[in-house]
């Protein structure tokens, strides 16, 4: 049995070091994290001192708040990352719309046309449509103000507001009457999917029946993307649908949960994105096989206005062999950026946190002097067109997408490749129904364009600048035209002409608007003219 009367050891500090040791270390902790938190504020002080500096003794009055915007503003620019941006707070309902794809308005497409603002095409569903705007309306004024000269954003700012509020129009109608409607503001939806022509409301995607070809253009990619697209497959599937174009050009991106939601949509398997930070950690997103599936031949346009979103489902499809790519080099924007909103209302940060990555590993950005970025159509598929002809294309296009009753008279053949290339002068849209035609009828791709490669970019490039340099060289025309009109009529002193100053400012020469060529010649002898140095001026 144990001893009861054994001693126990002495014990000569007794328990006092625990927390003596527990508090020292706390202290060490606190005066760590203390000396970090006053180099952070330490690296606001020259800001601080010369932001009260300025605001006490500047000769003119400072707006701080513009001081704030320019400063954070600074600070983000020196990271050289276009996508890392602050939103102030008056900009944030503008970006929560282009994000979400919602706003509180009246809900239509509008342009100005000859100084007036003109209605486009009411949306499906929406207040306007509602009230009676029609396609081809002129909006006269809105709630009293002439819409004469405004410009369509200062016409947007006066046609949203507070839901449920009313708005009152003045139109003139398509055929010369006019009318004022009130519009109640309400949120509104915008589709990210359209068709190819209106169909009531909503929109046809069926662009070849007999061959059972349809057609999806994807605008953006928001949160409520993926159910408009199941949407339109599933009334495509309703009337056969063997195969789909999905148009992407143009498309700017969006949410990257869209993106991969859409690539999903004809994989059944494989990669479709992978995301890395700066440290090489991330993740990796794979298709997976369900029900909804459309494992189909697709036609996926592209061109240099398809940008992040649009990049990674058409690299997606293309790597994965789901997909042929026609049309041009994509945008090239591998980043991926996150929304963070500052505290107390205080803005919205949009920053870029990670690159992506498509299924072969390539990350898609163009950086520095790089040859190769973005996604390229396939071998025959390269199809490059102009500003010009994307201008056509849209003027063309918008005689079908208005909402109307039906009896527009348009004897449209969307079927028929030649008819697109002839009335629409959809050159893209044509190579892409006439190859699945091919697929379709015979099993095999029919080639339509060119092959990709660094020979095919820099000709399109060079034809961009062509282009360029063809209309400033127009502006120029028109300019000096006016110059000489003015210099003529007298309304122009001759006096008024070019002062011509040296690097230190000292005038070297003047002249008449009409005696232009006399500026080489001062140049030159502005080389040979010594200027006095070290003069002070005085006020």
């Amino acid at each position: 049995m144990p001893e009861s009367d054994r001693k126990r050891p002495v014990t000569r500090f007794g328990n006092w070091p625990v927390p003596v040791l527990c508090g020292l270390l706390a202290v060490q902790i606190l005066v760590t994290i203390g000396a970090g938190r006053r180099d952070d504020l330490a690296w606001f002080d020259p800001i601080v001192d010369v932001r009260s500096m300025v605001l006490e003794d500047f000769v003119g009055e400072p707006d701080a708040a513009k001081m704030q915007e320019a400063a954070i503003s600074g600070m983000l620019e020196t990271l050289d990352d276009p996508y890392t941006v602050w939103i102030p707070p008056r900009l944030e309902q503008d970006f929560d719309k282009q994000m979400r794809g919602s706003y509180v308005g009246i809900g239509a497409e509008i342009e100005v046309v000859d100084d007036r603002l003109r209605i486009i095409s009411p949306l499906e569903g929406s207040p306007s449509l509602d009230a009676g705007v029609r396609a081809g309306d002129v909006v006269l004024d809105i709630d009293g103000t002439d819409t004469l000269g405004l410009s369509s954003q200062e016409c947007i700012d006066l046609l949203i507001g507070i839901e449920g509020t009313p708005v009152t129009m003045k139109v003139r109608h398509v055929d010369g009457t006019e009318e004022s409607l009130e519009v109640v503001r309400r949120r509104i939806e915008t589709r990210s999917v359209k068709g190819f022509r209106r169909a009531g409301e909503g929109w046809d995607h069926m662009l070849d029946p007999d061959e059972g070809i349809g057609y999806i253009r994807l605008t953006q990619f928001t949160e409520r993307t993926i159910e408009e697209m199941r949407e339109a497959l599933d009334a495509l599937d309703a009337t056969g649908t063997r195969a789909v174009i999905l148009d992407l050009r143009f498309n700017g991106g969006g949410t990257l949960d869209g993106a991969i939601d859409v690539a999903d949509l004809f994989l059944d398997r494989g990669v479709i994105v992978s995301v890395r930070d700066r440290d090489g950690e991330g993740r990796k997103w794979t298709a997976t096989a369900d029900a909804d599936d459309h494992l189909i031949p697709i036609v996926v346009l592209v061109n240099d206005g398809s940008a992040s979103a649009s990049e990674i489902v058409a690299g997606a499809l293309q790597d994965n062999g789901r997909a042929k790519i026609l049309g041009e080099r994509s945008f090239g924007k591998g980043s991926v950026q996150e929304v963070r909103p500052l505290p107390d209302d205080r803005g919205t940060l949009k920053m870029t946190t990670a690159r992506y990555y498509l299924p072969n590993g390539r990350n898609l950005d163009r950086r520095g002097d790089e040859e190769i970025w973005g996604v390229d159509p396939d071998p025959g598929f390269v199809i490059d067109l102009d500003n010009a002809d994307y201008a056509k294309i849209v003027e063309n296009r918008r005689r079908y997408e208005p909402i109307n009753d039906g009896s527009d008279g348009l004897d449209a053949k969307f079927d028929d490749p030649a008819w697109i290339e002839r009335e629409i002068a959809d050159l893209q849209l044509a190579a892409a129904l006439r190859t699945l035609q091919s697929k379709l009828s015979s099993g095999e791709w029919l080639s339509v364009g060119g092959d990709p490669g660094s020979d095919a970019v820099l000709a399109s490039e060079l034809l961009d600048q062509i282009a360029y340099r063809t209309r400033l060289l127009d502006e120029l025309k028109k300019t000096s035209a006016r110059i000489d009109e003015l210099d003529e009529s007298g309304e122009v002193e001759s006096s008024v002409g070019f002062e011509i100053r040296d690097e230190n400012g000292t005038v070297i020469g003047r002249v008449p608007s009409g005696e232009a060529d006399r500026i080489g010649e001062l140049l030159d002898r502005s080389g040979k003219i010594e200027s006095p140095e070290g003069e002070v001026a005085e006020p």
